[in-house]
């Protein structure tokens, strides 16, 4: 409801603004009515690991040894609806395997308890989960990006094992409906120039983050496909958030 004149943006995740319409009977808002789109900064990538507990040490052993005990282990998330819930249903629906899923109300308390047991799996960010992985305290199965990362180049993909399979979200600039051509062409062209800054791409590699840049019309197109996609998921599974 801000003034259309580019002075106010949103930073945002897309399968959030992709999956909100589905999740939410009464949204206030139209994530693609209500917002002009901008530009895709970065896919916020995640990596699936495993207590060592787990007798699997990738995602073909993982699979199978989930299917050998249906309903056996559980993964946290960050909460109903989040980028690990839809993530860990999408691999679910895909395989076949059986998990219980154990909500938290934030990232924050998943680390500690999949260190300790209390849950098995979680999908995390690779900048938390890296360190614990090479101190052996947990393993790390897959990415669920498209292609490896420098962060973590051991870390084979989940389309390794699961072809064209890709569980990422991206943090994305988007201004009020009603924003100017021009001024939303002025931003992503701005914004795109601070992406190639050898600064700016040091800090996001460092965080497990990989630069994407590109047109509005890219990030529009993202989000008609994430729309889609996690779409099916959440009814798939009957999720709904009052």
């Amino acid at each position: 409801k801000s003034a259309p004149d580019g002075y106010t943006l949103l930073l945002a995740s897309d399968i959030q603004m992709a999956i909100n319409p589905h999740i939410y009977k009464a949204l206030p808002y139209n994530p693609a009515r209500d917002f002009a789109f901008v530009v895709q900064a970065a896919f916020i990538e995640f990596v699936l690991s495993v207590h060592p507990s787990i007798p699997a040490n990738n995602l073909t052993e993982l699979i199978a040894h989930l299917k050998a005990n249906p309903g056996k282990y559980s993964y946290g998330s960050s909460g109903y609806g989040s980028t690990h819930h839809l993530s860990m249903e999408l691999l679910k629906s895909t395989t076949g395997i059986d998990m219980v899923h154990v909500p938290y109300k934030g990232s924050g308390q998943i680390l500690p308890d999949l260190i300790s047991g209390q849950v098995q799996l979680s999908t995390a960010g690779i900048s938390q989960t890296m360190p614990y992985v090479r101190s052996g305290k947990l393993k790390a199965i897959a990415v669920g990006s498209a292609k490896r990362l420098d962060a973590a180049p051991g870390v084979p993909t989940m389309a390794e094992t699961l072809p064209g399979f890709e569980a990422n979200a991206s943090w994305n600039y988007f201004a009020p409906a009603g924003t100017p051509r021009e001024i939303v062409l002025q931003l992503n062209a701005e914004i795109n120039r601070i992406l190639q800054m050898d600064d700016i791409r040091e800090r996001f590699i460092s965080q497990g983050l990989i630069i994407i840049g590109g047109t509005p019309e890219r990030l529009a197109e993202r989000m008609k496909s994430d729309y889609v996609k996690w779409g099916k998921v959440v009814k798939d599974i009957g999720l709904k958030v009052e």
